[in-house]
Protein backbone atom coordinates (compact mmCIF):
# COMPACT_ATOMS: atom_id res chain seq x y z
CA UNK A 1 0.00 0.00 0.00
CA UNK A 2 1.70 3.58 -0.52
CA UNK A 3 1.96 6.43 1.50
CA UNK A 4 3.71 9.00 2.52
CA UNK A 5 7.26 8.98 3.61
CA UNK A 6 7.55 9.84 7.60
CA UNK A 7 10.49 11.59 8.67
CA UNK A 8 12.69 12.67 12.07
CA UNK A 9 10.57 16.04 12.93
CA UNK A 10 6.84 15.06 12.07
CA UNK A 11 4.85 15.94 14.61
CA UNK A 12 2.55 13.20 16.50
CA UNK A 13 0.88 12.40 19.30
CA UNK A 14 -0.24 9.30 21.33
CA UNK A 15 -3.76 8.60 21.81
CA UNK A 16 -4.05 10.37 24.99
CA UNK A 17 -3.18 13.98 24.67
CA UNK A 18 -0.40 15.81 25.33
CA UNK A 19 1.35 12.87 24.80
CA UNK A 20 4.38 13.60 22.29
CA UNK A 21 5.74 11.44 20.29
CA UNK A 22 9.45 11.80 18.80
CA UNK A 23 12.43 10.10 17.72
CA UNK A 24 15.17 11.20 19.44
CA UNK A 25 18.00 10.18 17.17
CA UNK A 26 17.43 9.18 13.19
CA UNK A 27 19.65 6.09 12.84
CA UNK A 28 20.15 7.46 9.06
CA UNK A 29 21.29 10.95 8.19
CA UNK A 30 21.92 10.31 4.70
CA UNK A 31 18.50 10.38 2.80
CA UNK A 32 16.57 13.82 3.21
CA UNK A 33 12.96 14.65 2.91
CA UNK A 34 13.65 18.32 2.78
CA UNK A 35 16.09 18.70 5.55
CA UNK A 36 14.72 15.91 7.60
CA UNK A 37 16.47 12.35 7.89
CA UNK A 38 13.57 9.43 6.28
CA UNK A 39 12.74 7.10 9.52
CA UNK A 40 13.23 3.63 9.03
CA UNK A 41 12.15 0.53 10.80
CA UNK A 42 15.02 0.89 12.66
CA UNK A 43 14.21 4.34 14.46
CA UNK A 44 12.74 4.07 17.94
CA UNK A 45 9.54 6.53 18.64
CA UNK A 46 9.09 7.75 22.21
CA UNK A 47 6.57 9.04 24.02
CA UNK A 48 6.94 11.98 26.38
CA UNK A 49 3.67 13.22 28.73
CA UNK A 50 0.98 10.53 27.84
CA UNK A 51 -2.20 11.60 29.07
CA UNK A 52 -3.44 8.14 30.11
CA UNK A 53 -4.89 8.31 33.45
CA UNK A 54 -2.65 5.60 35.16
CA UNK A 55 -3.52 6.25 38.58
CA UNK A 56 -6.86 5.57 38.59
CA UNK A 57 -7.32 3.04 35.90
CA UNK A 58 -4.15 0.66 37.07
CA UNK A 59 -1.89 0.37 33.71
CA UNK A 60 1.13 2.34 32.71
CA UNK A 61 1.03 5.02 30.23
CA UNK A 62 2.19 4.82 26.79
CA UNK A 63 6.26 5.02 26.64
CA UNK A 64 7.10 3.70 22.77
CA UNK A 65 5.70 3.58 19.91
CA UNK A 66 5.43 0.46 17.17
CA UNK A 67 5.06 1.63 13.40
CA UNK A 68 3.35 -1.62 11.80
CA UNK A 69 3.23 0.53 7.62
CA UNK A 70 6.79 -0.22 6.13
CA UNK A 71 7.82 -0.15 2.81
CA UNK A 72 8.20 -2.71 0.44
CA UNK A 73 10.17 -0.87 -2.52
CA UNK A 74 11.86 2.01 -0.94
CA UNK A 75 14.63 0.70 1.27
CA UNK A 76 17.44 3.92 3.05
CA UNK A 77 20.74 1.86 3.70
CA UNK A 78 19.12 -1.39 3.41
CA UNK A 79 15.74 -0.89 5.86
CA UNK A 80 12.91 -0.41 4.62
CA UNK A 81 11.13 3.19 5.44
CA UNK A 82 8.31 3.76 7.17
CA UNK A 83 4.48 4.87 5.59
CA UNK A 84 2.33 6.97 6.47
CA UNK A 85 -1.38 5.96 4.31
CA UNK A 86 -3.24 9.84 4.44
CA UNK A 87 -2.31 12.74 4.90
CA UNK A 88 -2.23 15.38 8.33
CA UNK A 89 -4.03 14.81 10.77
CA UNK A 90 -4.87 11.14 10.59
CA UNK A 91 -4.32 8.09 12.62
CA UNK A 92 -0.61 6.76 12.33
CA UNK A 93 -0.11 3.21 11.10
CA UNK A 94 1.12 2.12 14.36
CA UNK A 95 0.36 1.53 18.09
CA UNK A 96 1.22 2.72 21.21
CA UNK A 97 3.42 0.50 23.50
CA UNK A 98 2.39 0.34 27.28
CA UNK A 99 -1.47 0.80 27.42
CA UNK A 100 -3.97 -1.99 27.37
CA UNK A 101 -5.26 -1.95 24.35
CA UNK A 102 -2.44 -0.75 22.10
CA UNK A 103 -3.69 2.37 20.54
CA UNK A 104 -2.40 3.93 17.68
CA UNK A 105 -1.30 7.68 17.25
CA UNK A 106 -2.15 10.64 15.34
CA UNK A 107 0.01 12.23 12.96
CA UNK A 108 -0.37 15.99 13.45
CA UNK A 109 2.33 17.66 10.50
CA UNK A 110 4.92 16.36 8.18
CA UNK A 111 6.00 16.21 4.66
CA UNK A 112 3.41 15.96 1.90
CA UNK A 113 5.49 15.60 -1.62
CA UNK A 114 7.05 12.14 -1.00
CA UNK A 115 5.36 8.78 -1.89
CA UNK A 116 6.64 5.06 -1.74
CA UNK A 117 5.67 1.90 -1.91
Amino acid sequence: MPGLLLHHGALMMCAHPPGLVTIPAPVQQRVLVGPHPVATVADTFLVAGCGFPAATLGAPPCTSVVWLHTSARVLVNGLPALLQPSPPVGVAPAVGVGTPPPNPPMVQVMQLRVRGM
